[in-house]
């Protein structure tokens, strides 16, 4: 690390705090802190559910697995585009048009207050966790380069996120996220480049290493549930893609800062396109890195880790100054994802529990209070995901993108289930949609206990838990409630009933 890729590092450090600050003077009430006033562009709102979704997870791991191993996890990809459109028609209609702050507010004028609090919960306690490895994450490629104290690396960025989400809501997010992304997409494509041409042989060379090695696999056919296949990896993806875009509130509360339903659209469509190419593009980049070191071998330590690579590749290969940037572009990815899960935690925080909760005599508390809840939520969240990375960085852990994925499948199916039975399955009541959650996570908690040889792959943890939510929502509800179609079933574009 020269001077200048410090200088680099600490400006971009700088300007996003800044820009917190910038934003904070137009966050006047609650509305405009937690979904900007509705007066964002499209464009804008596209490459921020881009860089929420896109993750240090997804900028150093991905790579790592293919640099060590094939791109048979590529497949997961493939649900993207198949969500993106039914989201769209199917979806986004019923949280425009209800005007939705938390996407959980649905769920009570859909079922019941439980089920809403419930998945609002298990989102909250998903958020904590996902901020815990995506400030793990870089923090120790960072520290495999810099030789930064890792709990120092955790501790700097995450303070930092604190800070300018804090003050600046989800505008500051929003357009922080915009400037992270431009820079994420222009580093991708400069490491690209240089490893292929860093390879003996350039492209050629790169293109036949990698075919020679088997590198570039996606399609393993083969029908075994306890290992990523190519079915095992696809029935997760579209899984965790449709928990991901109908129940997180990541996501979701980007709907609401449009000013209409078809930018909105618009935005989701194209971030599915963006995401799909961004999935490919990082797989490549692994194999790229593997082709280039393989060429290189005495520049790579013997005893390194997979998750490691990419970080000593942009410190060591690219020039001073580009180096600092593209660093500056691992801790973008992570801030970029660790801005969404604070503020919209605090938004679940402060819609569902203190809003919900908290009112008295039919009248909520004011937008000064609400705004003083979403900041003290925004910190909270962030101190304890800033605690767990702590715990994670001095603990024995394995795989992190198989964690991620086991914390995605077990604490978010059961949401992503939540929202489609409300949607497409108008005769389930609330007993039953309450009863079914609780058999998903019994379920998936018990998968994700058992030791037993041979048991089902952790991406189809969520396929499982999905499953018997339907199942047992449907047994309930005709047990227990006849299965007649509720009353509170009937929310179109401009219906809104109270719950049953």
């Amino acid at each position: 690390m020269t001077p200048i890729d410090i200088t680099v590092i600490i400006a971009y450090f700088l300007l996003m705090a800044g820009m917190g600050f910038w934003f904070m003077r137009r966050n006047r009430d609650a509305d405009a802190y937690f979904k900007a006033g509705g007066k964002l562009p499209w464009w804008v709102v596209s490459l921020s559910i881009y860089a929420t979704m896109f993750s240090s997870i997804t900028f150093i791991s991905i790579p790592a697995m293919s640099f060590s191993g094939d791109m048979s996890y590529f497949a997961i990809s493939f649900g993207i585009l198949l969500m993106a459109p039914v989201v769209v028609k199917w979806y986004l209609p019923f949280f425009r048009r209800l005007n939705l702050t938390s996407a959980y507010e649905y769920l009570e004028v859909r079922f019941n207050l439980p089920c809403r609090l419930f998945a609002s919960a298990a989102f909250i306690l998903f958020m904590v966790a996902r901020t815990a490895i995506v400030a793990y994450l870089p923090a120790l490629a960072i520290t495999a380069v810099t030789g930064m104290d890792i709990n120092v690396a955790i501790a700097a960025v995450t303070l930092v996120t604190i800070l300018y989400c804090t003050v600046g809501g989800v505008e500051a997010v929003i357009w922080s996220d915009f400037i992270q992304s431009i820079i994420l997409i222009a580093s991708t494509a400069l490491i690209i480049i240089v490893s292929i041409c860093g390879t003996d042989g350039g492209f050629s060379g790169f293109l036949s290493a990698g075919l020679d090695a088997g590198k570039f696999r996606v399609f393993d056919l083969a029908f075994d549930w306890s290992r990523p296949c190519f079915w095992v990896v696809f029935i997760g993806g579209v899984v965790a893609n449709l928990a991901s875009y109908t129940s997180d509130q990541c996501v979701v509360q980007r709907y609401m800062t449009t000013p209409d339903e078809k930018g909105a659209g618009k935005s989701i469509l194209f971030n599915g396109v963006l995401s799909f190419v961004n999935c490919f593009v990082f797989f490549i980049m692994g194999v790229a890195l593997w082709a280039y070191y393989r060429s290189h071998a005495s520049a790579l330590p013997p005893d390194i880790k997979p998750d490691a690579v990419l970080p000593v590749f942009i410190a060591n290969e690219l020039p001073p100054g580009v180096s600092g940037l593209v660093l500056a572009a691992v801790a973008a990815a992570t801030m970029s994802t660790l801005s969404s899960n604070l503020n919209s935690a605090a938004s679940a925080i402060t819609t569902d529990f203190y809003k919900r909760l908290f009112s008295r005599d039919g009248k909520t508390p004011d937008d000064g209070k609400l705004l003083i809840c979403g900041k003290m939520s925004t910190v909270t969240v962030g101190v304890f995901g800033g605690m767990m990375a702590l715990w994670l960085a001095n603990a024995d852990i394995g795989n992190i993108y198989d964690q991620f994925q086991r914390f995605l499948g077990v604490l978010t199916g059961g949401l992503g289930c939540l929202f489609f039975m409300g949607v497409f399955m108008k005769r389930i009541n609330g007993f039953g949609a309450t009863c079914g959650l609780v058999a998903n996570y019994a379920v998936c908690f018990t998968l994700d206990a058992a030791t037993w040889n041979g048991k089902p792959h952790l991406l189809l943890y969520g396929f499982f838990g999905m499953v018997t939510c339907v199942f047992v929502s449907v047994l309930a509800s005709m047990a227990f409630h006849g299965f007649c179609r509720p009353e509170s079933a009937i929310i179109s574009g401009d219906e809104k009933t109270s719950s049953t």
